[in-house]
C-alpha cells in the first residue's frame, strides 16, 4: 500500500502498553498512526487533519471516554471511533447510542476484537 493511500488512525490513550498493542495491530494493517495522551491535543489535531479512525481510551486529562467521544464527533463527524473501556457492552451501547461508533474493545485489547472492528471499517470505507 502506498503511503499516500494509507488510512490515518489516531490513538488517544495514556497507558503505553495499551497504545503499543493497538499501534502494532494498526501498523500491521498499514495504517499511519499518531498516538496522543491528551484530549486537547487530539481535538486540535482532528481540526487540522482528517483521520479515518480514532481509538479513544483513558487520557491524562481524566475525561470520560464518552465525553471525549462527543467532542470528537463535534469536531470531526466523519472519523470512525473505537472506544477502549472495560464497561459492559450494555453500558457502552446505552451511553454511545446515536454516535455511530464502530464498537469498543477492552483495556486488555484482545487483538481479535480490534481486528473484527477494523475489518468492518475497511469494508465500509472500501464501499464508498
Amino acid at each position: 500500500m502506498k503511503d499516500e493511500k494509507r488510512m490515518l488512525a489516531l490513538i488517544l490513550e495514556k497507558d503505553e502498553t495499551v497504545v503499543a498493542s493497538i499501534d502494532n495491530t494498526l501498523q500491521s494493517r498499514s495504517y499511519s498512526v499518531t498516538a496522543l495522551s491528551k484530549q486537547e491535543e487530539a481535538l486540535n489535531l482532528l481540526q487540522e487533519r482528517v483521520f479515518q479512525l480514532a481509538v479513544v481510551g483513558n487520557t491524562e486529562d481524566g475525561a470520560s471516554v464518552f465525553e471525549i467521544m462527543k467532542e470528537i464527533v463535534a469536531v470531526s463527524p466523519m472519523t470512525s471511533m473505537i472506544l477502549v473501556t472495560n464497561l459492559s457492552e450494555e453500558e457502552v451501547d446505552e451511553k454511545a447510542e446515536g454516535y455511530g461508533i464502530l464498537g469498543h474493545i477492552g483495556r486488555t485489547v484482545p487483538s481479535g476484537d480490534l481486528v473484527q472492528l477494523l475489518d468492518s471499517l475497511e469494508k465500509i470505507l472500501g464501499a464508498l
